[in-house]
């Protein structure tokens, strides 16, 4: 009896694992992308190959705000973030990340229509730490720390030209640029200009984005006037992208000024300095004379109250010699005159002004600045006040 009991139970213990055999394996979770903790939308699910994880590529481009192309004839994936530029070919292990071959560990590949391309490899190489959790069967595509980072590395560099730019340093303040920068010079020679004023300079950072190899973030800085030689009180607006030289260190490699916002300060233009009576007589001839030129339609006479160094120079040349004055009529008029600055070389006058040469009366104010050029007071600069 027990003997029968012991065979039944054994043929019902090979019973039962032939059964667990043939039994379907559990299907897995699919796999979620994240991106700074925001899911990203795919279509078709994420999928795994050979451990490397594979997923659409447009949506995922898209998220990371790449441009997207697709050429159907040569099967092949671009995308392109500021100077940053991912290409894959659909069957080639072989990937391009601005131009520099880089050997990819599985192909990417197309399923059921969709194209696919490996996630991990395409977010390194937009400059962001990737994570798998197994468990969670979730992929974390980091992009706040990677910018969080980024921003520390950007903001050393203007304490750098904060520090430096106080202190009229220009080697060190060069320090803070890219020695291969297209610019380099040019930046350089600026800072030669800035430092033939007393300024204090004030810098600051925002919207920092990391695109792989670079950094691209907008940036100011801000010069007040203290003393010394007249010059207006500005912030420089800055677009700015940052590398790494050859030892590694992140540098300013270009920046492109796309706008310079003026602070005319009460103290300005409230001031009343004392102004010797025949410099005073002759800032006033200058300003009438501008006035004549411009009424009287007489180019020459315009011209001979402009100080050549002025950015209006070679502007006013080329607008007579277009013929400004058969298409504009003027009658300008100055209501009130006052100097607000007087130092060495340097005068500004608070000017309101109207012109109705139209029968109809514009009125405005501006600050015309006057440098004194062999002996004779010019127009230099004019800015309006709001």
């Amino acid at each position: 009896m027990n003997k029968k009991i012991s065979l039944l139970a054994i043929a019902l213990l090979f019973l039962f694992a032939s059964a667990a055999q043939a039994a379907p394996a559990k299907k897995q979770d699919s796999i979620r992308v994240y991106l700074d903790n925001q899911e990203i939308q795919f279509q078709a699910a994420p999928i795994m190959k050979n451990g490397v994880t594979f997923v659409q590529f447009r949506p995922l481009f898209q998220a990371l705000d790449y441009k997207v192309d697709w050429n159907r004839a040569k099967q092949q994936v671009t995308g392109t973030f500021l100077d940053q530029k991912l290409q894959m070919t659909i069957g080639q292990n072989t990937a391009y990340v601005n131009g520099v071959k880089t050997k990819l560990q599985v192909a990417p590949f197309t399923d059921a229509g969709n194209t696919l391309v490996p996630l991990r490899f395409v977010a390194e190489a937009t400059g962001l730490p990737v994570t798998w959790d197994s468990k969670a069967r979730t992929i974390k595509i980091d992009r706040e720390s990677a910018i969080d980072d980024a921003s520390a590395k950007v903001e050393s560099l203007y304490n750098i030209i904060e520090k430096a730019g106080n202190a009229k340093e220009l080697d060190a303040v060069m320090t803070a640029y890219h020695p291969n920068s297209p610019s380099y010079k040019e930046i350089q020679e600026e800072y030669r200009d800035q430092f033939k004023y007393d300024l204090s300079v004030s810098a600051d950072v925002w919207d920092v984005t990391v695109a792989g190899s670079s950094i691209h973030a907008f940036t100011n800085v801000t010069l007040d006037r203290k003393s010394g030689p007249f010059t207006w009180d500005v912030t420089l607006h800055y677009e700015i992208l940052v590398k790494k030289d050859a030892s590694g260190a992140w540098k300013i490699y270009d920046q492109n000024q796309y706008e310079t916002e003026y602070f005319l300060g009460d103290k300005l233009l409230e001031a009343k300095p004392v102004v010797p009576i025949a410099e005073q007589k002759a800032l006033q001839e200058s300003i009438d004379t501008q006035y004549k030129g411009f009424n009287e339609e007489n180019g020459p006479l315009l011209m001979s109250v402009i100080h050549p160094d002025s950015v209006f120079y070679e502007m006013f040349q080329q607008s007579i010699a277009e013929g400004i004055f058969d298409e504009v009529n003027f009658m300008l008029k100055a209501e009130t005159v006052r100097t607000v600055f007087f130092q060495g070389d340097d005068a500004v006058i608070y000017i309101e002004e109207s012109d109705n040469a139209d029968g109809e009366t514009i009125q405005s104010t501006s600050l015309y600045w006057l440098k004194k050029h062999e002996g004779k007071w010019l127009i230099y600069d004019v800015l309006e006040v709001e």
